[in-house]
């Protein structure tokens, strides 16, 4: 098939002289009205002063008027033009689209639907002339025609389009079309132009790459939101691995081993400065583990520091920390054995395990009789947040 030509059809020069002869002759005059002023200041009388600014007042609106007529018939040029590109590659568009049907039809071992009238222009060499009004081409019978236009000076909107046949309706042993082959990145909306550089979820939303590596990068620092899932669906980590590069697979494969543990069977390096993952508690069989990182011996059972034949218990540490809680009267999660503090709202916690409890009394949520909100607590929240503002 050939390119479209196009041609782009000409402005009514006529029309842009006539007004910009009349700016031009209305800016003189007021040039010549502020030159009599200034040499006769004084001399004229009221009656003479008044006539004057009353006639530059005329002057400076029939100025404004012939400003907005020029940059109207300058956008009536442009849109002429627009409307003809416009036109032509959608002519080119649907013929390529009736292509693709066609070539569709033709791979299921389907017969060739007829051509449309859109492919029949484009092989037709179809080209568009809006100053005449009619499409060039070898088959007369199914060019465009446009709304007839008189040759008045006059400002008018563009003609509108109109076809002698009806717009693509196949036949019916033709195939139908199918849904819309653009795809859009459900975070960031953009249009993804490789779809093999894309990942589908199970609910049928397509990622673009960077947004899937910004979603791991950010699930490896936020365990809320592992496992990764969209539309409460998990999305396939063994799809998702060749779009990532080898550094952040690496580190989404280690926390993704992390995560798969319960929180409260999780054993880490106790040094401070290291607090590497160093894999699941046994309730089995205790047993000291080796921080591959700084060397630091672990023990499995009660993840403090490695004590050899000596049972298990609390560390100084550990002890310090219930006790500030018990004194802040902060309350631990029944699920991770974590600590947590209600700074506002009701009294119904979700921990980043997904646990839910209720914070005055730590069984789990519905569970208890207690009250499920403080009045007082909540007022007091109010009149902070009214101070804020």
């Amino acid at each position: 098939m050939e390119a479209i030509a196009t041609t782009t059809p000409q402005p009514n020069q006529g029309v842009e002289d006539n007004i910009a002869t009349n700016i031009l002759t209305v800016r003189r005059a007021l040039e010549d009205i502020q030159d009599a002023s200034r040499n006769g200041k004084g001399k004229n009388r009221v009656g003479e002063e008044l006539a004057l600014q009353t006639h530059v007042r005329g002057l400076e609106a029939w100025l404004e008027v012939l400003n907005d007529r020029r940059f109207a018939l300058s956008l009536d040029g442009a849109v002429q033009a627009d409307q003809e590109q416009i036109l032509s590659l959608s002519v080119l568009e649907q013929a390529e689209h009736d292509d693709r049907e066609a070539a569709l039809a033709l791979s299921r071992g389907e017969d060739i639907p007829p051509p449309t009238i859109f492919q029949r222009l484009l092989d037709n060499n179809f080209s568009v002339n809006l100053n005449t009004g009619h499409s060039t081409g070898d088959d007369a019978e199914e060019s465009l025609y446009f709304a007839d236009s008189s040759d008045d000076d006059s400002i008018k909107p563009p003609a509108v389009p109109k076809f002698k046949q009806p717009v693509y309706e196949p036949s019916p042993s033709a195939p139908q079309a199918g849904p819309c082959s653009r795809k859009e990145c459900f975070i960031c909306g953009d249009a993804i132009m490789n779809i093999s550089n894309s990942y589908r979820s199970p609910c049928d939303h397509y990622y673009c790459r960077g947004c899937l590596m910004d979603l791991v990068e950010t699930a490896t620092r936020d365990e809320s939101l592992y496992p990764l899932c969209c539309c409460r669906q998990n999305l396939s980590i063994e799809e998702i691995n060749p779009l990532l590069d080898l550094e952040l697979r690496v580190r989404f494969r280690q926390k993704s081993a992390e995560f798969s543990i319960p929180a409260a069977s999780r054993v880490y390096c106790t040094r401070q400065t290291c607090s590497a993952f160093l894999g699941a508690a046994t309730n089995q069989r205790r047993k000291d583990i080796v921080c591959p990182h700084c060397g630091t011996p672990v023990c499995s059972g009660c993840k403090n520091e490695a004590h050899p034949s000596e049972d298990c218990a609390e560390s100084k540490a550990t002890l310090e920390v219930k006790a500030l809680a018990a004194d802040r009267r902060w309350q631990t999660c029944p699920g991770c054995h974590s600590i947590v503090e209600l700074s506002q709202g009701c009294y119904h916690m979700t921990c980043r395990c997904s646990t839910q409890f209720c914070y005055l009394c730590a069984a789990r949520w519905k569970q208890c009789t207690c009250p499920q909100w403080d009045e007082a607590r909540l007022v007091n929240e109010t009149g902070r947040r009214r101070r804020w503002y």
